[in-house]
């Protein structure tokens, strides 16, 4: 019973800190993606796996998943490079040779901290951004789907 109280009070915790509203200093400087999480899929960079939801595995067949996996380990080396800079109001993404940037505003929406970007092109996007396990999170939606970048301080 013991355990069970300190596993509730310790999930509690979690759950407050991972609410807290950030500043715009606490997502300052660089950070290295770690991990990106969309449609079903999960490409965790560091150890250069792909991991498939049930539902995704289950709609694959055996070469369907060959093309796949040989397809993410060229792409594996464009993800081992991408990075987030983020430098006063300026926020820079990149993939590869594409890149996203231009000037943000965060602000608390909802209970969300949102980064609203104004990309050089005058086009605005808006991004959820929390800080969980010391590794920063944006979560960009758009069209029906969304995608999650887990970046580590560099």
């Amino acid at each position: 019973m013991k355990k069970l109280m300190y596993l509730f009070v310790a999930l509690c915790l979690t759950t407050v800190a991972s609410a807290q509203k950030l500043t715009e200093k606490d997502i300052q400087g660089t950070w290295k993606l770690a991990s990106l999480e969309a449609g079903g899929m999960k490409i965790d960079v560091v150890a250069e796996k792909i991991n498939l939801s049930p539902e995704q595995e289950a709609k694959m067949t055996p070469e369907m998943k060959q093309q796949m996996e040989a397809g993410m380990a060229q792409a594996m080396e464009m993800f081992k490079e991408s990075y987030a800079y983020i430098d006063g109001k300026n926020l820079r993404q990149t993939m590869g040779p594409e890149e996203q940037k231009g000037t943000f505003v965060l602000a608390n929406k909802d209970g969300k901290n949102i980064i609203t970007l104004t990309k050089d092109d005058g086009t605005t996007e808006e991004i959820t951004v929390s800080i969980v396990d010391k590794k920063l999170h944006l979560v960009q939606s758009g069209e029906g789907a969304s995608a999650d970048f887990t970046y580590t301080k560099q």
